[in-house]
């Protein structure tokens, strides 16, 4: 593999699409059965193309580092969150920062159209790379449980019919997305979105049906990236049904892993009734970067509103990287984000202010100031089926 000739950060194109794949799949996916293209179809799906980002020598694609962009609907929330996918250097030109600037270049691409977010999910060991691309850890967003098939007695079985599907029929499909948007939080799939995620391989989709209508679903997949329960919507009655066939189905007696995230959804209330003392720390590695700050805040007012207790106060903070002063003024119920020093005043970093916002991580601690601590941390759980 050639040395000289050093080309990029750049984006994807349609050519360097296998040579990107082969990178990939030689560093995650050696000796396994599976590979990134099946795993993440949308990050290397022609239309995103060009937000992977790679370093090329001559002809040859030694780095990679891929974003897909996603719209959100959170808590009555909307902006938009760019996730970092896989990343890889080729082992020949690991230590030299390409990675890094790869990052850089993601960061970069984010910034222009105005993703407010980004994230991204690892291990403890390279938390220290990802800070210095401005992300931070922070707590679980969620917690897990590990169910047997012996533990299906706890979850009644109410009756309704339970039909599973590898890939759901369009009409069935519109039908889940219903039930997906009544919950409280997500990533907002368009039609073409869910079709590829419910179609992933080695991943099962649960639906039960009360007089044919469908009124909940169970998303139990097999694969090594996302495996056990990766998403649940609708009737919490109709879930416990659905838990309870699938636990009885089990011809082992090996654990499923089942996601609770920490927003107040359905799935949350189910497993905190039946189960609740069997949750475990997930240990998700999540990493958040603000990418801009003052649009998040203004992004999360409606949020704010319902957290703040209603009286009137005023603070502001400086981020020391960018020297951006954000101002929140809460009067009369409302709040107003704006660019003015108030008192108090916070001089604080991108990385410690995202531990405020979001809840330290146990391995980044950090001392959240009042009124800070009294407005956060919010919660923004993702799915493990739109994890990229």
């Amino acid at each position: 593999m050639s040395r000289n000739q050093i080309q990029g950060p750049q984006g994807c194109t349609g050519e360097d699409r296998d040579g990107v794949l082969e990178l990939m799949n030689s560093i995650l996916r050696a000796g396994s059965n599976q590979n990134l293209a099946v795993d993440y179809p949308l990050v290397y799906r022609e239309d995103n193309l060009n937000n992977n980002r790679i370093i090329k020598a001559g002809a040859d694609v030694v780095a990679v580092v891929p974003f897909i962009v996603w719209p959100v609907e959170h808590e009555g929330c909307r902006f938009r969150v760019g996730i970092i996918s896989a990343t890889g250097t080729h082992p020949d030109f690991r230590d030299r920062g390409l990675g890094l600037k790869c990052l850089q270049s993601c960061m970069q691409c984010m910034d222009q159209p105005g993703i407010e977010l980004s994230v991204l999910w690892t291990m403890v060991p390279t938390f220290r790379f990802y800070n210095r691309g401005g992300y931070q850890a922070v707590q679980d967003q969620g917690c897990v449980f590990r169910l047997t098939r012996n533990q299906a007695r706890w979850f009644r079985d109410h009756g309704e019919s339970v039909v599973a599907h590898d890939t759901p029929a369009p009409q069935l499909l519109h039908a889940m997305q219903r039930l997906r948007r009544a919950e409280p939080e997500g990533l907002h799939r368009d039609d073409d979105r869910a079709a590829v995620l419910h179609a992933l391989p080695k991943l099962t989709t649960h639906v039960a049906l009360r007089n044919g209508e469908p009124v909940a679903y169970v998303v139990h997949s097999a694969s090594s990236n996302k495996p056990g329960v990766v998403e649940a919507a609708g009737d919490e009655e109709a879930l416990e049904t659905i838990l309870n066939r699938i636990l009885l189905d089990r011809v082992t007696e090996a654990a499923i892993r089942v996601f609770r995230p920490l927003s107040d959804n359905s799935l949350l209330r189910l497993l905190d009734r039946v189960c609740h003392s069997e949750r475990e720390p997930c240990f998700e590695g999540t990493m958040f970067r603000l990418n801009d700050v003052t649009g998040f805040f203004r992004a999360i007012v409606p949020w704010l509103r319902r957290r703040h207790s209603g009286k009137a106060q005023s603070f502001s903070m400086t981020i020391a990287e960018s020297n951006e002063t954000v101002s929140m003024d809460f009067t009369d119920g409302d709040v107003t984000i704006g660019d003015q020093k108030r008192e108090p005043h916070f001089n604080m970093s991108r990385l410690d202010l995202t531990s405020a916002v979001f809840g330290p991580h146990p391995c980044r601690p950090c001392d959240v100031p009042e009124p800070l601590s009294s407005l956060f941390p919010f919660h923004f759980p993702i799915s493990i089926l739109d994890r990229s």
